[in-house]
This record gives C-alpha cells, sequence and structure tokens, in this order.
C-alpha cells in the first residue's frame, strides 16, 4: 500500500512533534511537504527528514497536488483563513490543531466552507479521546459503572517553567479557555454525552501581569451546566510549580472514576534524608504524547477509508462557540446561556 503524501503547516513546538511522529512513528504516511513562517524552523526539519517540497508559503502546500492530505498546527489566529482556503482549494482531507477557528464568525464560515467542500475529511485536534485511560473511562461510563453522573471535574495545569512561552502565545492563542479548557470541554462532552446549557465562572491574573493587555488571565475557574443534569467543574491555571498537571473524576449514583490523579513523570521514587519524592510531568506533550501520535494515525486510516473521524467539525465548532460564551460569563461575571 502506498504511503499517504502529506504536508505539515507550522513547525512550532507542537508541529516540529507532528513532523517527527508523521516522518518516525507512523508507517501509512510520508511526511512530503513542510511549510513555516519561520525560516529558521524549515531549514531543522528539511535538514534532518528530508521531505521533498519546503516553503514559508502556506498556499504552496494547498496547491500541491501531490498532497493526500494536510495538517495545519500553525498559530490558532490563522487556523480559519488556512483551514477555509484549503476548502476553497478543493483540498479533500485536512486535519487541523484547536481551534478551528477563534471567533463565532470564523467557525459559522468554517462550517460552511467544510459542507460546501463534498467529500472532505476534516478532524480537530482534540487529543484526549485518543488517550487510552480516557477512552477506558468512556467505556465504563457507558455501561453504566458509575450510575447516573452527577458531576465532571477536571484540572488542566500548564507548567511555570513554561511562562516566558505562555506570555508570548496569550496575544495569538485566544486566551486561557480557548486555548487550554476547549480540551477539557471537548473530553467533558464526550465522556458524559451532552453539551452545555449554561456557564459561570471567575478568573483573574494572580502572577502573570503581563496577560492583561491580552485581555487574558492565568487562572480560572467554571461551573457548568449541561443540558443532561450533569454538573461539571473546570479548573485551569498557568502556573503550576510542580509541572503539568491534567486530572479528572467522572461522579454518580453508583460510583466514580478518576484519570491522572497524581501527574508522575515516571514509576520512580527517590528516598533520602530530604524525604520521598516522585517527579511530575514537564509539559503537555510529554503527559499526553502517545495521543498525539494516535490522532494522527485516526486521520490518515479516515482518509484511507473516506470515513468521518470521531471529531469533526461539529465537534469544534460546539468547542469554540462554548469558549466564547465561558470567556464571556468571565469577563462580564455572568451566567452565559448557550443556544
Amino acid at each position: 500500500m502506498d504511503k499517504l503524501k502529506v504536508g505539515l503547516i507550522g513547525l512550532g513546538r507542537l508541529g516540529r512533534e507532528h513532523a517527527s511522529n508523521i516522518h518516525y512513528k507512523i508507517p501509512q504516511a510520508e511526511l512530503t511537504a513542510i511549510c513555516s513562517s519561520v525560516q529558521e524552523e524549515v531549514e531543522s526539519v528539511a535538514s534532518e527528514m528530508k521531505p521533498k517540497f519546503a516553503t514559508n508559503d502556506y498556499r504552496e502546500i494547498l496547491s500541491n497536488k501531490e498532497l493526500d492530505a494536510i495538517v495545519i498546527a500553525s498559530s490558532s489566529d490563522v487556523h480559519s483563513i488556512m483551514i477555509c482556503e484549503a476548502c476553497q482549494a478543493g483540498v479533500k482531507n485536512v486535519y487541523t490543531e484547536k481551534p478551528m477557528g477563534m471567533t463565532l464568525a470564523e467557525i459559522e464560515e468554517i462550517k460552511d466552507a467544510v459542507a460546501a467542500n463534498e467529500g472532505m475529511v476534516f478532524q480537530v485536534g482534540y487529543m484526549r479521546r485518543f488517550d487510552t485511560s480516557y477512552q477506558a473511562a468512556k467505556k465504563k461510563i457507558d455501561e453504566g459503572f458509575i450510575g447516573k453522573p452527577i458531576t465532571i471535574k477536571m484540572v488542566n495545569r500548564d507548567p511555570d517553567a513554561m511562562a516566558k512561552y505562555i506570555i508570548g502565545f496569550s496575544e495569538t492563542s485566544g486566551g486561557i479557555i480557548m486555548d487550554m479548557l476547549t480540551h477539557d470541554y471537548d473530553c467533558a462532552r464526550w465522556l458524559i454525552n451532552s453539551d452545555a446549557k449554561s456557564v459561570y465562572g471567575l478568573g483573574g491574573t494572580y502572577k502573570y501581569h503581563e496577560l492583561v493587555k491580552y485581555g487574558d488571565f492565568d487562572n480560572c475557574s467554571l461551573l457548568v451546566e449541561f443540558k443532561n443534569g450533569v454538573m461539571g467543574q473546570f479548573e485551569a491555571s498557568r502556573n503550576s510549580t510542580y509541572g503539568f498537571h491534567a486530572e479528572t473524576e467522572i461522579f454518580g449514583t453508583e460510583g466514580s472514576i478518576r484519570i491522572g490523579i497524581t501527574p508522575y513523570k515516571d514509576r520512580v521514587t527517590y528516598m533520602d534524608s530530604g524525604g520521598i519524592n516522585v517527579k511530575g510531568t514537564d509539559w503537555f506533550y510529554e503527559y499526553f504524547q502517545p495521543c498525539y501520535q494516535a490522532e494522527l494515525e485516526h486521520f490518515f486510516n479516515c482518509v484511507r477509508t473516506q470515513e468521518q473521524p470521531l471529531i469533526g467539525v461539529e465537534d469544534g465548532y460546539k468547542t469554540v462557540q462554548w469558549a466564547y460564551a465561558a470567556t464571556n460569563a468571565v469577563k462580564k461575571g455572568k451566567i452565559i446561556t448557550l443556544e
């Protein structure tokens, strides 16, 4: 079976990891074309992985007829532009990192563009659905292990060590809710089979006051009412001193399931006169690394079979719609109802 020829747009922190996964770990795909507006990133990946095409102009990727699929891992603020232009160019298979758009107008435009591009295989990068622990939890919930779900609690904390990157990234990320908590919301609505009815939240800049100029915060908490009656509690922080931390609990009438209670880096425990210690995970990619490979493998399988992916345009649409409402809830200090 011939390998799928893949074009990758964006070679930053996560884009570089996608390039490595495609090139080294996914036999069914070939990293054929790469693109970044940063020449040093292009040169680095081109030198190591030897793709056939390398460019600074993403439109050359969209117009390249040799490619079977395109992966978009550029900065969040240009996702919608690239997706819509890909649709207009007739590109049939697109994977995009989240969020697929930054505003309600953008996601409406994307929804229309994908619908008009008949036969398009379109996937959004919410990778937690591909984590084996979350998949096991989902199966047990669907089987009735916890009875009727009552509450879902999710914690999402970025390491303090990434502060410099986080502050610089905030201007184009859409903010802490769009950037971080859409992962939690997508995962929650998948686990409990329901969309949000309303959201209320609190947030502020407790440590990184540079975020104020972007209208962003470094910590926030949200209370979400789901349409099926489940209560959701979401917490996000940018300043975890002990490393990356993602934790979930789904509590029901008959039991509870918890995932990631302690974010261990490995299974090593260090014991000396200073006490008993374990190391924490350094950052999100290390914690969820297998998921990034799995989600691309899923996308490439869907390209071959022409089936729609687990996470499609409607899922991407609903997460941005929710993030927009949740951000307004925090900034305005009131309950926002989603239509």
